[in-house]
C-alpha cells in the first residue's frame, strides 16, 4: 500500500475564520518526479492516486485545500481530475513563466479554479503570473516588519484589484496587526497557535455543542453516554464541567482520568444541573480552530490508544482535549493542570511529554507541523480518521 504524507495548516481570514488549508503530500506526491509516461496527465493522476486513500472532507471540512502543484500542472492540454469548488491550486515557485504555463493557469481558471502563488518573492519577471493569480502567498520569513506594508503595495500595484493577499509565516501579534494594517486578506502561520486568537481567559464554547447540550438535557430520559457524548466533543465544555467538579471533589475521591469518570462519580442529575449552568452563560461565545485542533488530538490520541490497546483509551481523549489550555487560557500549563486534579501520568504527559500520554502527544504535533516523514503508515491513517471525526462533530459553529 502507498504511503501518505498528510500534513495540514489552516489559512485564516481577517475575522481569524479558518477560509481553508494547505495540505502536502508527500511520498505520494513527488512535484520533480516524472513517473508516468503519459506526460499530459502525469501530473492529474498523481493527485488523483494520492487522493485515492482519502477524502478531501475529512480533511478540510467544508474549507477550501491549498495542494502545490508542479510545472507539469499546468501544462494546457492537462484536465483536472478534481472539482474547481474545493481545490486552490498553488504555482510553485519552481514554476516558470512560460507561454506554455500561462496558457495552462489561464485554462485553469477559465475552468473556474482559483490560483495561488507559493512562497512569493516579487521579481519583474513574475508580472505575467501576478496578473493571472487569485491569490498570492507572501512569505514573511526574511522581511523586515516595516517593510511589509510596502511590499503588499508594490504587490497591489501590479495585481488585479481582486487579487487576495495570504501572508505566511506568521508568528507574532505584532507581525500579525502590521498584516492586518497593510490590507493583507488571508494569514497563516504558528500565531494562529497561540493565545491571542482568542478573546478573554475564558473557554469558548461551541454554539452547536451548547444548543445540542440545552437540547438534550431538557429530555427527562436522558442517559449518562449521552451526557457524555454530548460534553466530550468540546473541550470548553468538559474543561468547565471538570472545574466545577474540582470544587465538588472530596478527599476520598481518586484522581480525574476521564470524563466518564467524574460523570459516574457525581452522577447524572448534579452534573445535569452543572451543564445547564454552563450553557446558559456562554451563549455569546465563539470557537475558533484552536478548539478544533484539540479535538482532533483528543481523537487522535484515543484511536492510538485503543490501537496499542493501551489501559483506559478515554484518558488519552482527555489529555488531547487538555493539551491546549495554556494556548486558550494564557495561563501556564502547570499551574491549570495542577488546578484540575488529575492523574500525574497524565499531567507529566502534557508538561513533560513524558510516558505514553506524551509520546502520542509528540506524534500529533509532528502532523501538525507537516514533519511525520517517520512515521508508521498505521499512524497516517489513524491521523487521517481522527481528522474525519473532528469535522463529523464540528459541524456549523
Amino acid at each position: 500500500m502507498e504511503k501518505l504524507f498528510i500534513g495540514r495548516q489552516p489559512i485564516f481570514d481577517r475575522s481569524n475564520q479558518v477560509y481553508g488549508y494547505e495540505l502536502l503530500f508527500r511520498n505520494g506526491f513527488h512535484p520533480n518526479e516524472a513517473v508516468f509516461d503519459d506526460d499530459h496527465y502525469a501530473t492529474a493522476t498523481v493527485i488523483h492516486n494520492s487522493m485515492m486513500g482519502l477524502e478531501l472532507s475529512d480533511l478540510v471540512g467544508s474549507a477550501k485545500a491549498f495542494i502545490n502543484f508542479p510545472e507539469s500542472f499546468f501544462e494546457p492540454e492537462v484536465d483536472p481530475c478534481f472539482s474547481s469548488n474545493r481545490i486552490v491550486c498553488e504555482v510553485l515557485e519552481t514554476v516558470p513563466v512560460t507561454d506554455a504555463t500561462l496558457a495552462g493557469i489561464r485554462r485553469l481558471k477559465q475552468k473556474g479554479f482559483p490560483i495561488a502563488l507559493d512562497d512569493f518573492i516579487f521579481k519583474k519577471e513574475f508580472i505575467p503570473f501576478i496578473r493571472l493569480a487569485d491569490i498570492i502567498k507572501l512569505d514573511i520569513e526574511n522581511v523586515t516588519p516595516k517593510k511589509i506594508p510596502l511590499l503588499v503595495q508594490k504587490i497591489r500595484g501590479v495585481a488585479s484589484a481582486r487579487t487576495k493577499i495570504l501572508v505566511e509565516r506568521v508568528e507574532t501579534k505584532e507581525v500579525h496587526k502590521i498584516c492586518l494594517d497593510a490590507g493583507c486578506d488571508y494569514f497563516q502561520g504558528y500565531y494562529f497557535a497561540r493565545p491571542e486568537i482568542v478573546t478573554g481567559q475564558q473557554l469558548s464554547v461551541s454554539k452547536l455543542h451548547l444548543f445540542e447540550l440545552l437540547r438534550n438535557l431538557s429530555e427527562p430520559s436522558i442517559s449518562l453516554d449521552k451526557l457524555e457524548d454530548i460534553v466530550s466533543k468540546d473541550v470548553g465544555l468538559m474543561h468547565k464541567l471538570v472545574k466545577l467538579a474540582v470544587q465538588h471533589r472530596t478527599a476520598k475521591m481518586p484522581e480525574f482520568e476521564t470524563l466518564r469518570q467524574v460523570l459516574v462519580l457525581f452522577g447524572l442529575k448534579r452534573v445535569q444541573s452543572w451543564a445547564s449552568m454552563i450553557s446558559l452563560s456562554l451563549m455569546d461565545d465563539v470557537v475558533p480552530e484552536v478548539f478544533n485542533i484539540a479535538r482532533t488530538r483528543a481523537i487522535f490520541l484515543r484511536l492510538c490508544a485503543q490501537h496499542e490497546k493501551l489501559v483506559n483509551p478515554e484518558s488519552y481523549y482527555l489529555t488531547g482535549m487538555f493539551s491546549l489550555l495554556d494556548v486558550i487560557l494564557k495561563k501556564p500549563m502547570e499551574e491549570l493542570l495542577k488546578g484540575l486534579a488529575l492523574n500525574d501520568a497524565i499531567i507529566q504527559g502534557i508538561l513533560k511529554e513524558e510516558g505514553d500520554y506524551g509520546r502520542l502527544l509528540k506524534m500529533i504535533k509532528s502532523f501538525e507541523r507537516s514533519d511525520s516523514d517517520d512515521l508508521e503508515e498505521t499512524y497516517r491513517y489513524l491521523y487521517v480518521q481522527a481528522l474525519k471525526e473532528s469535522h463529523d462533530t464540528q459541524g456549523v459553529m
